[in-house]
């Protein structure tokens, strides 16, 4: 296994309309379905910027505006070779007021919807846990570290 496969850094976009949240929704293997943030792995030679906005265009169509870095956390998957360490940088972005949430040409293989969602709402299920900090107006910066078991 290379070092870039077991540390990874990521960008997610953290795209608000209100109290409402731009999520993906993804389905397991198993089933369930859960929520996560639009984004993903950080390219060699790629900034911040570039990568969420890449990944937005290729996971929910569109190329959002990117504004300042909102939280920094240490997420731990596990996996059947062992464990990967994802630095997750989340940055607040902007999409056009008319935008509908929908499926870009290039989806994560395990996404279903995009969707508005309330970070609140019990219903709510998100992998990583992101909801905990998305609804509070005092999360930190740094989130520190969260275990991110597939449901």
């Amino acid at each position: 296994m290379n070092a870039e496969d077991v540390i990874r850094p990521t960008v997610r976009a953290v795209i608000r309309k209100g109290n409402l949240v731009l999520v993906q929704v993804k389905q397991s293997p198993s089933g369930k379905r859960y929520l996560t943030l639009p984004g993903g792995r950080l390219e060699y030679g790629e900034t911040v910027a570039d990568c969420v906005v890449r990944e937005c265009v290729e996971e929910i169509g569109v190329a959002p505006v990117v504004g300042d870095v909102l939280h920094v956390a240490d997420v731990f998957r596990t996996r059947k070779d062992g464990k990967r360490h994802l630095v997750e940088i989340l940055l607040s972005c902007t999409v056009p007021d008319d935008y509908k949430p929908r499926l870009g040409k290039r989806p994560d293989r395990r996404q279903i919807q995009t969707i508005w969602t309330d970070p609140a709402a019990p219903e709510a299920k998100f992998f990583p846990r992101y909801d905990r900090f998305l609804s509070r107006d005092d999360a930190p910066v740094y989130l520190g570290r969260l275990d991110n078991v597939v449901p």
